[in-house]
């Protein structure tokens, strides 16, 4: 069994991981994590969105055989 070696996309994601990790450390010990985790969460669910209108496109571009 081999490893794939690490892609930028790899970097890109250990970078965002650890951006988010010490922005919510700092918002734990200025007492803002609940509104944080609330940003995060709305964050998370605008990209989830435009992500399903974009499968749904493709979805309904594609060609049916």
């Amino acid at each position: 069994m081999s490893l794939e070696p690490l892609t930028v996309w790899h970097g890109i994601g250990a970078a965002m991981a650890a951006y988010l990790i010490l922005l919510a450390r700092s918002a734990r010990k200025q007492g803002e994590l609940a509104q944080f985790l609330r940003s995060l969460l709305i964050v998370a669910a605008l990209i989830g969105l435009i992500a399903g209108a974009v499968a749904l496109t493709i979805m309904l571009d594609s060609p049916r055989y």
